[in-house]
């Protein structure tokens, strides 16, 4: 550079096109000479006081072609082989600390205690809604309206109403979607009849865990139960486990057949109602007459006939019900539940059946799907010609659900509402919910972390509940302790959070954890550390980036990140990660797989939006203690000489020593953002650390009475279960 002016001003041009784009490699070249040179480092060096690599003619690089092609082909372009040249080779991300760590993830065994409660949460919060007996009472008591706006929901308005937005191709021709539920009351009912007259199925379609299920089953016992009554309904549950070791059809026949004896005490193989389904066939053909004349012939070819009607067994099922709802004068409505839960064959030939029974049958059918299901069956064709309408399910306020179905299940743990096949009580898990129930009605911070956390999953909602009561890192007997004696708990939202960073383990594992490391690197550059803070809060920003439904397109996300100085690898990397987190969505709410190597692949797709998890990690959980005192096991610490200071206690789960680790955790996190000179206006590092500070200086304050004090055995004597 100081041999030339025009070079130098054609390097710092170069480095300026790169740097901006995030690009790590530059080279320039005016035809026959070419030099490439590191336009951003992340060695603490400055660009310009490092090597560059330089071929000064055709003839340098043919004399040294070996040299070249490892240099300047796309392969060695791609492995970072230049990168690797012009440092010393030996710049990657150090270990991180978990590796440090004796039999990581280590499980944490539960007590007798912790085992018992989970055992009987399950049964009482998640078993009891599939119990027949106690079904009615259930959706009567518990069954909450979806499509309700979360006033905890840490979203805008605009994007929680347009949760299914963009979830088919604006390209292509599809159904008109409806909401089943708005403001003015509900879009379903007058539609129901004519989607049946069209002889369509009417599509349900919802994330996981918005409550699909539960909206038919609620339809049967309460908005539509003199509807449901005065019908033959088949309810069709293809997530019912062993239930597909068989062809999907005869499935749907079987079930058919056999809730038809249970549930109406028919028995369509049984003679004198086969006899009555194919009468006017039999005796108007061409044996009809030997009735009169030749009765053991008639009855021989009558015998005959029907056995081999009984053989086509999809048609036979198809004449019975077809007889069953004329004689009785009912409707027949069939529901197929929980297709989405199978491979996407099978819930392609849900789709062709569904239309089957719809079509060739006179029956209402519901289908109930996920979004990304109906995507691909338009895709794939299943769609086409398909239903005219479709009914999205958004998910019910988590707060109300969680509130009614905890004092449900408490009303079981004390024996109000029984279980056939359980007579056990608990009034030490009753006073669990009870000590639940009063904190999440005292306590906003428990309810925003529920709502936002779970994105409006009930079923991951209630896991979550069920694993929290009996889990080994919550202190169940001091809980039910405190609420028989002074009968109030009101739970921290600390020991909700640790919960839902650590679930059964002693540390933070990114495969098992509800949470995410937003902290991660995949390179060994201190910015990006906030690279996916940077895409949440950016997704987060309303502007003209995004659309109305709150989407950006993929390119612009891209162009902001180079902007700022990451590199396309880098981006792309944080954008699979947080999406298969949940803390972003697609349009098309795709998810990523994962290769050989354990790396996220697949195409990017056209636009991305934030979610309620991700919200709550950048805005709520990244300056915490309890989220920094998780991740810092997680995350690669490029400083030597703290990381050294955090492995000197790094097995201790004393609370002096955890503080310790954390502070200092943090103060690298704080170090490495002075370093990100290119930072966004729209995000704050130093915003979050403010909003933890109250957390850190509560677990000072417990630090520093603890000191000096020595510890107290504990005991708890109060019997769990009674039966």
């Amino acid at each position: 550079m100081s041999s030339s002016g025009a070079l130098k001003d054609a390097i710092e041009q170069c480095r300026g096109y790169a740097s901006r784009r995030g690009v790590q490699t530059a080279i320039i070249s005016n035809g026959y000479q070419w030099i490439a040179f590191l336009a951003s480092r992340t060695d603490g060096k400055d660009i310009f006081d490092g090597d560059a690599i330089v071929f000064l003619s055709l003839e340098s690089i043919l004399s040294n072609f070996n040299f070249a092609w490892d240099m300047l082909s796309k392969s060695g372009v791609d492995e970072g082989r230049i990168f690797r040249q012009l440092t010393d080779g030996t710049i990657s991300l150090p270990n991180k600390l978990s590796t440090f760590l004796r039999n990581h993830p280590k499980i944490r065994y539960a007590t007798d205690t912790q085992a018992s409660l989970r055992q009987l949460s399950e049964l009482f919060l998640q078993d009891a809604m599939e119990s027949e007996e106690l079904e009615k009472q259930f959706y009567k008591e518990c069954y909450c309206d979806s499509g309700a706006l979360n006033k905890y929901a840490m979203l805008s308005k605009n994007i929680l109403n347009a949760r299914y937005s963009s979830m088919l191709s604006k390209s292509e021709q599809h159904p008109t979607v409806l909401p089943v539920n708005t403001k003015k009351g509900t879009n379903f009912t007058p539609e129901i009849m004519s989607e049946a007259m069209a002889r369509r199925p009417i599509v349900l379609v919802g994330d996981v865990g918005v409550g699909k299920t539960s909206f038919v089953k609620n339809l049967t016992y309460n908005s539509a139960f003199a509807e449901f009554r005065d019908s033959i309904f088949v309810y069709i549950n293809l997530g019912a486990k062993a239930i597909l070791n068989q062809a999907l059809r005869n499935v749907v026949l079987n079930e058919i057949e056999t809730q038809l004896y249970d549930k109406y005490d028919v028995d369509i193989n049984e003679l004198p109602f086969v006899k009555g389904v194919y009468h006017k066939k039999f005796s108007r053909g061409i044996y009809g007459s030997y009735k009169e004349s030749d009765p053991q012939k008639y009855q021989d070819e009558l015998v005959s006939m029907l056995a081999s009607l009984l053989s086509n067994k999809s048609e036979h099922v198809r004449r019975s019900v077809e007889h069953m709802s004329k004689a009785r004068k009912k409707q027949v409505i069939i529901s197929v539940d929980n297709a989405d839960q199978r491979e996407f064959d099978i819930q392609q030939e849900a789709f062709l059946i569904s239309q089957e029974l719809a079509k060739e049958w006179s029956a209402t059918v519901f289908l109930s799907v996920r979004p990304q299901t109906l995507y691909k069956s338009k895709r794939s064709g299943a769609l086409t010609a398909y239903p005219h309408k479709i009914f999205t399910i958004s998910p019910p306020r988590v707060d109300e659900v969680v509130k009614k179905r905890l004092i449900f299940a408490a009303k079981m743990a004390r024996g109000e509402h029984k279980l056939e096949m359980a007579s056990v009580k608990s009034e030490n898990l009753a006073v669990f919910l009870d000590a639940l129930v009063k904190s999440l009605h005292n306590n906003r911070e428990l309810n925003e972390f529920l709502t936002n956390m779970t994105g409006g999953n009930i079923r991951a909602t209630f896991e979550f509940v069920t694993s929290f009561i009996g889990s080994p890192n919550v202190e169940a007997e001091k809980i039910i302790e405190i609420m028989e004696r002074e009968g109030e708990y009101r739970v921290p939202l600390h020991e909700f959070t640790k919960q839902a960073l650590l679930g059964g383990y002693s540390h933070y594992s990114a495969e098992t954890s509800l949470s995410m490391n937003i902290l991660d690197l995949r390179s060994p550059d201190k910015c990006e550390h906030f690279l996916v803070p940077v895409i949440i809060s950016y997704l987060d920003l309303t502007g003209s980036h995004l659309d109305k439904d709150g989407f950006c397109d993929t390119s612009v996300l891209m162009e902001e990140c180079q902007r700022l100085g990451f590199t396309i690898e880098q981006v792309e990397f944080a954008l699979r990660r947080a999406t298969n987190k949940k803390l972003i969505e697609t349009s098309l709410r795709v998810t990523f797989e994962e290769d050989e190597d354990s790396k996220l692949i697949g195409d990017m797709p056209d636009s991305f939006r934030v979610t309620t998890s991700g919200v709550y990690h950048v805005k709520k959980w990244l300056g915490e203690f309890t989220y920094l005192d998780a991740m810092l096991f997680d995350t690669p610490i490029m400083d030597r000489a703290i990381r050294e200071q955090i492995l000197s206690n790094l097995e201790s789960f004393n609370i002096e020593h955890r503080l310790e680790r954390a502070t200092l955790f943090k103060s690298y996190l704080e170090s490495c953002w002075s370093e990100f000179k290119s930072s966004p206006s729209y995000f704050n590092f130093e915003d979050s650390l403010k909003i933890g500070d109250g957390g850190f200086e509560r677990v000072a304050t417990v630090v520093r009475k603890n000191q000096g004090k020595p510890k107290r055995a504990k005991s708890f004597k109060t019997p769990l279960v009674t039966d």
